[in-house]
């Protein structure tokens, strides 16, 4: 008997479909049709079918010219805008009081003042006061990196400064609690170093002449006069770099391993700073500090 193999192809089949496949699928096509037909019908018009309302275009005058639109109003200012202007009047006033007060004197009295929410807020909350001098942060004084002062953040205090009538010399900002401008560790002391720079080159651009440091320490790891090498060292490149500030080196309470207690610590650092910027050295005298060292203050001798 002889046998034969069918092979099927699924192609075959597929393109003759049986009658009832065949109706099956006219049936599907139709609804499928029609689906798409309602869906053609419901679907909304676009966005670019929307009527957009023309302005009318000014008509030239009898001499042929266009007349210009009307300017836009000015925005008021608001209730809170309002207020404060009123209050920098007020500040204004009082500091203007306090300086016919105390007249040509050169001792200025003021008190370290917040710049939160932007520089100039110092000057206003020095007014504010009456302070006839102030301290504040350049930056934030517990982070080693911030950002950069804007155009903006400069053009804002340098105005305060001009309304509120405080020269260059009257503001003595403070260095960062992080310098460590003579740590015996090589990756603090490079922090502290571009720390110090960045911090002079702020005064620089708000126009200040004065900055004020805390010198370091030697956190018992280096012997003094190392640390007196390293802190000048360190002041020493900054003001290669920078021009028109004044470093005052604040003197300590003597307290750990401090630099600056004994009046001979800050002594040692001017006199290692090169006579080229040594006059662009200073000594800021921290009264508390100097208490606190075993400086009675209070003695007239």
């Amino acid at each position: 008997m002889r046998r034969s193999l069918r092979v099927v192809c699924r192609d075959s089949l597929a393109a003759t479909p049986t009658a009832a496949v065949a109706k099956k699928r006219a049936v599907n096509d139709v609804k499928v049709e029609v689906k798409e037909e309602a869906t053609a019908v419901t679907k909304p018009r676009s966005s670019s079918s929307k009527r957009i309302k023309k302005e009318p275009i000014p008509s030239p005058d009898k001499e042929g010219t266009t007349p210009e639109p009307p300017a836009l109003a000015s925005k008021k200012a608001s209730k809170k805008e309002l207020e404060k202007a009123a209050q920098l009047d007020t500040y204004l006033s009082f500091i203007h009081t306090r300086r016919e007060q105390t007249g040509d004197s050169n001792k200025l009295v003021g008190a370290h003042v917040s710049g939160a929410s932007g520089l100039e807020n110092a000057v206003f909350n020095a007014a504010k006061i009456g302070a006839r001098a102030f301290a504040f942060f350049t930056r934030s004084q517990r982070t080693w990196t911030c950002k950069p002062l804007t155009p903006d953040t400069i053009a804002a205090f340098h105005a305060a400064m001009k309304r509120f009538g405080y020269a260059p010399g009257d503001v003595v900002p403070h260095g960062s609690y992080l310098l460590n401008c003579g740590s015996p560790d090589a990756g603090v002391l490079q922090k502290s170093r571009d720390g110090l720079l960045d911090e002079v080159r702020r005064c620089e651009a708000l126009g200040l002449s004065l900055y004020n440091f805390h010198p370091g320490a030697t956190k018992n790891e280096i012997s003094v006069d190392e640390c007196l090498d390293l802190i000048a060292e360190s002041i020493e490149q900054t003001l290669r770099q920078t021009t028109g500030v004044t470093i005052l080196v604040e003197n300590m309470s003597n307290q750990g391993s401090t630099i600056g207690g004994p009046f001979t610590h800050l002594r040692g650092i001017i006199d290692r700073v090169s006579e080229e910027h040594r006059h662009r050295v200073g000594v800021c005298l921290d009264t508390c500090h100097a208490f606190a060292a075993g400086w009675d203050l209070r003695d007239d001798a």
